[in-house]
């Protein structure tokens, strides 16, 4: 087994327990897959048949409106998913709610849903792990949108270089801007006085 997939593993049974064997019955019918920096792996509004698992680099989550603004929401990294919240749109045909962007050369794990509907349906816990992994991903979702709104700007970079450590020498910086919901200018400055300000503690 590579390490790709033990990775995988790994991630799995923080959720539930699964053997070996149904462990392996779920990796034969997943694929390593490589992205390269640039690559848009997934649209909104496009159906999906696959989620993806990251065991390296870093992606975001944005989407852009008519005028070709371009909002990230969220950032994804090693050893986390990637679904582009279509898992849970049911409503609308699977279809991705965001883009999906590959900031860095990455290495991931495709999961095809109709691998997740067959750990759901013939595997004991199955059905927890979907419910388990459907539940963290919306929460993240719903926490960095919360945070949005009640924390402030210094506050929030610190959550993400605390979720992302050394961020801000993997991506742009305009990235962690728009992310941030400022200028790059703003960011520069608020970097410059957090230094400040931690020099003089």
């Amino acid at each position: 087994m590579s390490a790709h997939f033990e990775k995988l593993n790994q991630y799995i049974k923080q959720f539930v327990h699964m053997s070996d064997a149904e462990l392996l019955v779920l990796n034969e019918q997943c694929h390593k897959v490589h992205f390269n920096k640039g690559d848009i792996i997934m649209k909104a509004g496009e159906t999906q048949k696959s989620m993806f698992f990251i065991t390296k680099g870093i992606i975001r989550n944005y989407v852009e409106n008519t005028k070709g603004n371009i909002k990230i929401y969220n950032f994804r990294s090693e050893l986390m998913t990637v679904t582009g919240y279509a898992l849970y749109n049911y409503e609308d045909h699977l279809k991705a709610i965001v883009n999906v962007e590959c900031l860095v050369d990455c290495v991931m794990i495709e999961v095809p849903l109709k691998a997740i509907d067959y750990v759901i349906k013939n595997m004991e816990s199955g059905e927890r792990l979907g419910r388990f992994m459907a539940e963290m991903h919306v929460i993240e979702m719903l926490k960095s949108v919360i945070q949005r709104d009640t924390k402030t700007i210094i506050e929030r970079y610190n959550d993400l270089e605390a979720a992302f450590p050394n961020i801000h020498n993997r991506i742009p910086q305009h990235m962690i801007a728009s992310y941030l919901g400022i200028t790059p200018v703003h960011l520069s400055n608020l970097k410059k006085n957090r230094k400040i300000l931690t020099e003089s503690i």
